[in-house]
């Protein structure tokens, strides 16, 4: 199988998911209603001749930082947790986690916790003999670079880029598929906590199109499983994802296509359309507690 990664969050083509800067919507009842006209740069993933679109691993960073939530070091997954993880999938899993925390610690401006966590993702990474992607380069230029957002920021994407790149060539679909759980859970679990301390339509609508994501994911782990390689090690991460799906299924959400503008220089894609979700405080917490249910069994 021939899996295209791009770090770390995974979007079924059939939902789309964007991050405007700022939100206008409406509650009724309870439940979040908020419709609007959305412009998000994408790139895709393909597993299998399916596409799946993967919007920047900052992006749910972002729209917490944008929302005006405080930076709080309580939702990262502790630096002191890198020792426990052993064997290549928590490794691979934990990258995606470490590198979600890690973007979200630089849209803060947090120059000691990102100089900690930035080690965490370089040591996770010499681990999975990723080297492509963590040399002493780009860990000095980090370096130098600290306190300055957008340098930063750079660097991040160009260690996620050649990450990407390594993880193609060397045919490391596990790997690239584990990052790629990992951080998007990561970004959830962010979401679900800023969510619950500023209930603001922004957070919820954003957690509301994850719906097709989580869909995606379980598909992309079980094409890992062949009868050549059944991978049993992946079986209760999957149960995990199967239940967080099965919640998110009973959520509503309803697109209206606009035609996406394709730059195939730059292999970009920008979607463009209509989203509307609904989401009830019922639908919330139970959310809450099947993500808390995976990250949890990833970080733990």
């Amino acid at each position: 199988m021939k899996l295209k990664f791009f770090f770390p969050v995974l979007l079924s083509a059939s939902v789309v998911i964007t991050f405007p800067a700022c939100s206008n919507g409406g509650k009724d009842d309870n439940t979040t209603d908020t419709t609007k006209n959305e412009t998000l740069n994408v790139t895709g993933v393909t597993v299998k001749g399916q596409s799946f679109m993967v919007p920047s691993p900052l992006q749910i960073a972002n729209i917490i930082h944008n929302s005006g939530a405080n930076y709080n070091k309580d939702m990262l997954n502790p630096s002191g947790n890198l020792s426990k993880y052993s064997d290549a999938m928590k490794r691979s899993l934990n990258l995606g986690v470490y590198g979600a925390d890690l973007g979200y610690i630089t849209m803060y401006e947090n120059t000691a916790d990102a100089t900690e966590y930035y080690k965490d993702v370089m040591q996770l990474g010499e681990q999975l003999k990723i080297t492509g992607s963590f040399d002493q380069n780009l860990m000095k230029r980090f370096s130098d670079n600290l306190g300055k957002k957008d340098s930063i920021l750079q660097l991040v994407g160009e260690a996620y880029r050649r990450s990407d790149q390594f993880l193609r060539e060397s045919d490391q679909e596990n790997v690239a598929a584990m990052i790629l759980a990992g951080g998007w859970i990561e970004g959830i679990y962010f979401a679900l906590n800023v969510y619950k301390d500023k209930p603001v339509d922004e957070i919820s609508v954003r957690i509301g199109e994850q719906k097709g994501t989580a869909a995606g994911i379980v598909k992309v782990l079980q094409e890992l499983q062949t009868n050549e390689n059944p991978r049993p090690e992946l079986n209760d991460l999957i149960k995990l994802f199967q239940d967080l799906a099965a919640e998110y299924s009973k959520i509503e959400i309803k697109y209206t296509f606009a035609e996406p503008t394709n730059d195939e220089a730059a292999h970009l894609t920008t979607i463009n359309g209509k989203t509307e979700v609904k989401i009830s405080p019922e639908e919330m917490t139970a959310l809450n507690a099947k993500v808390n249910a995976i990250r949890d069994y990833i970080t733990k």
